[in-house]
């Protein structure tokens, strides 16, 4: 009997449940429906308004173009036949009220408004706004709220009916195979079965689950084989991916991953100290290029062996990626014990290696840190690591460096000066001056050399020492040289057409200016063009290193270049590597002998005789000489007897503003003419 009461009450809760989803599906039903009524019915209440007065627009539109407030009048007021309308409102552009038509006895408070521009031909005339109240939203809804009721009504009729013959003919055979399933999950004992009570389909599904059960039955066993072996499995796949996440799988050394965990670890033990090596291989890319990846790749290796055999079983060395590595020297905080591992490892690498038939050489730039001295967190401890491995970069490799917070300073002032470069070029702190070139008798100025300043807010007048390199180093240059290339171009139009005689500025040309596709010449061409550039009053100074290939682009780029009458220097002529074979076959117009063969020739003999052999070779290639730094009498009594063409240096002016060169060396010519 407790039995059958259980199953009783067991139907009723299914029977309530049932009846409870047909409510709420039908609840759920009736809200999404109700709201989709009322949004449908509010849009296509605005629509219908907003296409009335799109059909009145252009009438209402022309009879203010005439002024014809009357007419506007008569246009609106049929409006007022529709019963949801409250008023309609014709406004100037200005908001103020020109025509306005309003239903009687209506409420002030509206649900909609719809304003549409009065515009003919481009022109606004005005605005037609349409207030409508909800009576039409309101009449939509208790339509359906009727309808809705009625379904709502019929919905639940039928869903008793349905749910007591459900009870009847299906629930009480589904309750008893939900018993029996009950019974076997509690009891893990699949040998149970249910008994087949009709021939229907509740009676096939008894015979399906009873086939279940024997088929689980059978495979318990051997599944619970499989999954000791797949548990197994899994444990072994777990181990590797911890080795793929933490290790580095060319060298087999702990990776970038590991390095950082660990560093982390380390700094969060109290009283810990240890030192952290950086090290960066030197002519790893050059064996890399040369011979290959397979043999960068085999260096690698070699190299991580080598790392490894220094350093003892506590300490840790990672590759951190590329040709970079690490060590975490535990329990070390003197420079000495420190020094004797940094020792060993420049040692080790510096022994060749050979790798298949070839044997290859590379040594290491290394930076030292300790912690806590030089930093308390990771990210401060491996970028001072790494500044110091630069240092050591930077003072000519295969050496060690300790940090020092010198180098951090030196470090941060360059990235505060590359960022005051970018702050300089928005805000055009540059300026030009103008150190002018003599002729060789000292009297006139046919030339002058374009040296850019910087006007800093803060620090004065700064030379181009000072930021040209870094504006190389940092892809600012072509910025710069853009804006000396404008500037020199309009201050030479402006020097030539204040001048009677032609005055020729030239202009440096930094190599990383310089591209093989010619774009560099295309600027210079459309510059010309723009400024009106008088012929043969741009001189373009490029060094003997870019002129290294006379067989290369930078031939043609000249060649292209005169064409449009800018003449080409060479600067710092005997420096560099020039051929003086190949000077012929290149389009130049003025060779700069450096300054440091001018400032030997009071002393030297050999500098006179080199000086003299420039201008000779110069002159028999129809190339005029520049001589640059030129200070003493000597120096120019000297040149002025080998037969140099101009001179330019202290001995005369230096640079100087380009108001000042205006004054000293233009106006008083042009007056004097």
């Amino acid at each position: 009997m407790k039995k059958l009461f259980a199953l009783n009450t067991m139907s009723k809760k299914l029977l309530f449940i049932l009846m409870s989803v047909a409510l709420v599906s039908t609840a759920t039903v009736t809200i999404v429906f109700s709201a989709y009524e009322i949004t449908s019915a509010k849009e296509e209440q605005i629509e219908s308004l907003g296409s009335l007065s799109k059909m009145l627009s252009p009438n209402i539109t022309a009879a203010l173009m005439f002024n014809d407030i009357d007419a506007v009048q008569e246009l609106i007021n049929p409006i007022l036949i529709r019963s949801d309308v409250i008023s309609i409102m014709v406004t100037s552009m200005t908001g103020e009220q020109l025509v306005i038509a309003q239903a009687e006895n209506e409420e002030i408070e509206q649900s909609i408004e719809v304003n549409t521009p009065l515009q003919l031909d481009m022109h606004d005339y005005g605005v037609l706004k349409i207030r409508a109240n909800n009576s039409y939203i309101q009449d939509r809804i208790t339509f359906y709220f009727k309808f809705i009721m009625i379904l709502m009504v019929f919905t639940f009729a039928i869903s008793l009916i349905l749910s007591l013959l459900l009870r009847r003919r299906f629930l009480n055979p589904i309750l008893y195979l939900a018993q029996t399933a009950n019974k076997i999950t509690t009891s893990h004992d699949y040998s149970l079965r249910a008994k087949q009570l009709s021939q229907d389909e509740v009676g096939q599904l008894t015979s399906c689950f009873n086939d279940m059960l024997y088929n689980i039955e059978q495979r318990e066993s051997s599944l619970e084989n499989q999954v000791r072996l797949r548990t197994n499995e899994l444990e072994n796949a777990n181990i590797q991916l911890q080795q793929y996440a933490y290790q580095d799988g060319l060298t087999d050394l702990p990776n970038r991953r590991y390095f950082y965990e660990k560093l982390q670890s380390l700094v969060s033990v109290k009283g810990m100290k240890f030192a952290l090596i950086f090290i960066d291989l030197d002519g790893f890319k050059e064996v890399n290029d040369s011979l290959g990846h397979d043999y960068g790749d085999l260096l690698l290796h070699q190299v991580a062996t080598r790392l490894q055999s220094c350093i003892t079983t506590k300490d840790t060395v990672a590759r951190l990626g590329g040709d970079e590595f690490t060590l975490i020297l535990e329990g070390v905080s003197s420079p000495d014990e420190a020094s004797k591992i940094a020792e060993a490892v420049k040692s080790s690498l510096m022994q060749s290696i050979n790798i298949k038939k070839e044997t290859v050489y590379v040594t290491a730039s290394i930076g030292l840190t300790f912690f806590p001295v030089d930093g308390l967190t990771v990210e401060e401890l491996v970028r001072r690591a790494d500044q110091a491995m630069y240092l050591s970069k930077n003072k000519g490799r295969n050496r060690y460096e300790f940090f020092s917070y010198a180098i951090e300073e030196k470090a941060t002032e360059k990235r505060r000066l590359i960022e005051e470069i970018r702050t300089a070029i928005v805000k055009n702190q540059f300026e030009l001056y103008y150190q002018p070139i003599f002729s060789i008798d000292g009297k006139s100025v046919p030339k002058a050399e374009a040296l850019i300043r910087w006007n800093h807010p803060e620090r004065g007048l700064i030379g181009p020492n000072e930021f040209i390199p870094v504006a190389e180093k940092n892809g600012l240059i072509n910025d710069i040289g853009q804006w000396v290339k404008s500037q020199a171009i309009q201050d030479t139009v402006l020097f030539n057409v204040l001048s009677e005689k032609t005055i020729q500025v030239s202009v440096n040309t930094s190599p990383l200016e310089i591209d093989r596709a010619g774009c560099w010449v295309d600027e210079w061409i459309v510059a010309s063009k723009k400024y009106q550039l008088p012929a043969n009053t741009i001189l373009i100074e490029v060094t003997e290193n870019t002129l290294m290939d006379p067989d290369s682009s930078i031939q043609r780029q000249l060649k292209r270049l005169s064409t449009i009458n800018i003449d080409i220097a060479i600067d710092d002529f005997g420096v560099g590597y020039s051929s003086l074979a190949y000077l012929q076959r290149l389009d130049i117009d003025i060779l700069k002998i450096d300054r440091s063969f001018i400032s030997d020739i009071e002393s030297n003999d050999n500098s006179i005789a080199l000086v003299k052999a420039i201008i000779t070779m110069a002159h028999n290639l129809d190339v005029m000489v520049v001589a640059e730094g030129v200070e003493t009498q000597k120096q120019y009594d000297l040149l002025k007897l080998l037969a140099c063409d101009y001179i330019q240096g202290y001995i005369f002016s230096k640079a100087i503003t380009k108001q000042e060169f205006m004054k000293k060396y233009i106006i008083p010519i042009r007056n004097n003419t």
